[in-house]
């Protein structure tokens, strides 16, 4: 059970690692679209339609698309309570996905333009649809680690209920919420510095990310996990 514990603690990590990061690159490199926050992205989609600036909308829109469609693929493909052999093969999906866009980067001259740079939102949000997806079928305990509003109200939420000493639910679900909520800035911030000193080659940082979260996952994670 401990064990269990923390290999889901370390897989909450990574993937949140993986998402924040390519929210990072997406926004300094591709032109201000997030792929894996879709509360930010539907944000800018309607702050550019209201602005008439039509390229950030076409940005948005073309993340949103990706993000969507590859959750729905991965709800049509994966069961309810899917076994292991589900979530290896929704990881490789993630991973080949997160390789593809960091290749595709890394071939081009300078900031991606035109059609490449769609073509990268395309692949970072379907790779983002994947993730929330995998992480839902998990059912990590009252996380989300491709958009973290909710995950700070179950925090914040929490130590409010400490503080009038309801002890009633179990700690493992702020444990994770904390994990979350640290490491997404804390990777942010590194993949945006990271970018700014190699350019392109942070695009590999959320699929090394994506790879080690597979390694981590193994079977079940836990009681929490079922």
């Amino acid at each position: 059970m401990r064990e269990g514990r923390g290999r889901q603690r370390l897989l909450i990590s990574a993937l949140t690692v993986t998402a924040a990061g390519t929210d990072a690159l997406s926004y300094l490199g591709l032109g201000h679209v997030f792929p894996a926050n879709m509360t930010g992205n539907t944000v800018l989609l309607g702050l550019g339609a209201a602005t008439g600036d039509w390229p950030a909308v076409s940005r948005s829109a073309t993340a949103l698309c990706a993000y969507v469609l590859a959750a729905v693929a991965l709800g049509a493909a994966v069961p309810d309570r899917p076994g292991p052999h589900h979530i290896r093969a929704a990881f490789l999906v993630e991973v080949c996905l997160l390789v593809a866009a960091a290749v595709w980067w890394n071939l081009l001259a300078g900031r991606p333009t035109g059609a490449p740079r769609y073509g990268l939102i395309a692949l970072a949000g379907t790779a983002m649809g994947m993730q929330s997806a995998i992480a839902a079928r998990l059912r990590l305990p009252g996380v989300t680690t491709t958009y973290i509003t909710g995950t700070w109200t179950g925090l914040s939420m929490g130590i409010g209920e400490l503080l009038r000493r309801d002890r009633s639910r179990s700690p493992e679900g702020q444990i994770a919420r904390s994990l979350v909520v640290t490491w997404y800035p804390a990777a942010a911030f590194a993949t945006a510095a990271a970018y700014t000193a190699w350019h392109n080659l942070a695009a590999l940082i959320p699929a090394m990310s994506v790879v080690l979260s597979g390694f981590i996952y193994r079977g079940r994670l836990g009681s929490s996990a079922s």
